[in-house]
């Protein structure tokens, strides 16, 4: 069930607060013993090779997968197993995923404002005035009118950008958002992740990209073996990075 959180409160300022998580796949450990705590506003990269469990992380944290141990919680509230509040606290977490997961059938519009009109109780009228407002911030209001298979990938992953802020959310988390698009796309999905960045909205990305890394996150976690190796803030990271796993990681990616 979703509970107050017993024990040691939260501290006023942190948002998400993960506890000697752990997450198991039939006897391999995803996650061994993570704890990590974001503030709000807060912007954190998390990087690593494949395998580490990164993605697995921000995954638990919106209960797209159930941890096995440990503790998440999210604005105070533990993350467990009851579903209704946990659907309650998915309303204030956004996610954004590699494969965009638009409703083919519904156009862009359709796509933004299903959720506030189902999940918050919004009027259509009001749903799709937010809808259009957020497609305009991400640039692609023109496009509201068509299908998801008319628009190229990075049209797509802004779209499902605006989406998920259309829920308002507290929280954005994203999955890899780049990953799946072509070289040329990835700097429009980008700059919508920066803008968002620019206002203060708390963020958790599981990211390649060190250049944003650079640019936008307050501190860089790298994982690697399902757990938490190193982190710091991003010139220490890239400058100096402390352990050898680090160092090895970067060599390999920043040319």
């Amino acid at each position: 069930m979703l509970q107050e959180s017993a024990g040691r409160p939260a501290p006023p300022s942190s948002i998400v607060v993960v506890e000697h998580l752990v997450k198991r796949f039939g006897r391999f450990a995803a996650l061994n013993d993570v704890n990590l705590e974001v503030a709000r506003g807060e912007k954190i990269v998390i990087c690593g090779p494949s395998g580490s469990g990164k993605s697995t992380l921000i995954r638990c944290i919106n209960h797209i997968e159930k941890h096995d141990g440990g503790r998440i919680v999210i604005d105070g509230i533990e993350l467990t197993d009851r579903m209704a509040d946990i659907n309650s606290v998915r309303c204030e977490v956004g996610m954004v995923f590699q494969s965009f997961n638009l409703f083919p059938h519904l156009s862009v519009v359709e796509n933004c404002m299903l959720a506030p009109i189902k999940v918050r109780g919004l009027s259509r009228l009001d749903a799709h005035d937010r809808a259009i407002g957020l497609l305009r911030k991400v640039r692609i209001h023109d496009q509201a009118n068509k299908y998801p298979a008319q628009l190229s990938g990075g049209q797509q992953q802004r779209v499902a950008i605006a989406r998920a802020l259309c829920m308002q959310p507290k929280i954005m988390l994203f999955d890899e958002p780049t990953s799946a698009l072509d070289p040329e796309m990835v700097k429009e999905v980008l700059e919508t992740m920066v803008e968002l960045a620019q206002e203060g909205m708390t963020m958790v990305c599981v990211t390649h990209e060190m250049g944003f890394a650079r640019e936008v996150a307050d501190r860089v976690i790298f994982m690697d073996g399902g757990s938490i190796v190193e982190e710091g803030d991003p010139d220490t990271f890239f400058r100096a990075p402390r352990t050898e796993r680090a160092k090895s990681f970067l060599s390999q990616i920043i040319h």
